[in-house]
């Protein structure tokens, strides 16, 4: 009768670690297709940041662009957290890569900047949106004030 228990447990156990592991690895997968910051140097309250798009290709970067900026908003990324101490960054600078492999071969997939259009220190990008302007390689993203204001 023990042995009967032990190997009933001993299964049970085998079972729960099993299924942990299939869903660890599947939100992991999830994760691993969203962009992610993978360096954030902070000057005044200026953000530079490196980003890993962890995509094949970047179909839309106008799309991408914003899907960032409202990342950085939100504080969204899953390895960097902003720290508000000092307030909101009032500037945002970032070089975005398709893989980790790019970063290691310099291959930018796109530059995305989130600047104020006049600068004001009191401006940051969650409670002034309308003062910045996004943009994407260097060309301004016309950008409506509802778009760019946080959902």
């Amino acid at each position: 009768m023990d042995k009967k228990r032990i190997c009933i447990v001993c299964v049970i156990m085998v079972f729960s670690i099993m299924t942990g592991y299939l869903f660890e690895k599947k939100s992991k997968e999830e994760i691993s297709m969203e962009p992610d910051v993978v360096s954030s140097i902070s000057m005044n309250r200026k953000q530079y940041l490196t980003v890993v798009a962890n995509r094949d290709r970047i179909e839309d970067k106008e799309e991408f662009a914003k899907l960032l900026v409202k990342m950085c908003r939100d504080n969204s990324f899953h390895t960097i957290k902003f720290s508000t101490d000092r307030g909101y960054a009032t500037g945002i600078h970032m070089q975005v890569y398709l893989c980790d492999n790019d970063i290691e071969d310099a291959k930018v997939a796109m530059k995305i900047d989130y600047v104020q259009r006049e600068y004001n220190e009191k401006y940051d990008i969650c409670n002034n949106p309308e003062q910045f302007e996004l943009l994407v390689d260097g060309e301004v993203i016309n950008w409506t004030r509802k778009e760019n204001s946080i959902d």
